[in-house]
């Protein structure tokens, strides 16, 4: 991290990588939380790399905290090692989502089976809908943060909110 400062300090008028340096364990949990790992600090240099190397290239594109623009940027370095790296499935479950083993093999089987129907619920939506229940229950942001990472108006992210949750329920309900 002290080079990147040290790298930072070189770069005049850079306020999204400072911006990203005051943000950068903020944004190793939402890589966490996106299911890297131990990628997660990879991830956050990676973004670091990619601000440094193209100065002036992230200036916000709207009047706002550039914390949606760093978060929308981390999203998609997030989305591309995702599809670098693909999840070992058996029988059908992905082997990162399985919970950790009970020592009550039904309270086991109960765990998984809701562990396996709340990532179907969540894969079943559409991908706008499913970024933005993401980003504002998982990662925290605001609503107007959200609609400006996803680049719709607010409006449109409340409507996908309000579907997505709906859809969520229906499918964990069994009405599908």
């Amino acid at each position: 991290m002290d080079a990147v400062q040290n790298e930072a300090a070189t770069v005049p008028g850079e306020p999204v990588v400072e911006e990203a340096l005051v943000l950068g364990p903020a944004l190793r949990v939402f890589f966490e939380r996106r299911g890297h790992g131990e990628d997660s600090r990879d991830l956050v240099q990676d973004l670091f790399v990619l601000l440094l190397s193209s100065p002036g290239r992230f200036a916000s594109p709207a009047p706002g905290p550039l914390r949606s623009l760093l978060f929308a940027v981390a999203w998609r370095l997030g989305a591309n090692a995702s599809r670098r790296r693909r999840r070992p499935v058996v029988d059908g479950i992905e082997v990162e989502a399985v919970p950790a083993p009970a020592p009550d093999p039904e309270v086991r089987a109960v765990l998984a089976d809701r562990a396996q129907r709340a990532a179907a619920a969540l894969e079943a939506l559409p991908d706008g809908t499913r970024r933005a229940l993401l980003l504002v229950a998982d990662e925290g942001l605001s609503p107007a943060e959200a609609s400006r990472v996803l680049g719709i108006r607010e409006e449109a992210l409340r409507a996908r909110l309000c579907r997505g949750r709906r859809r969520i329920a229906e499918i964990l309900e069994g009405r599908q």
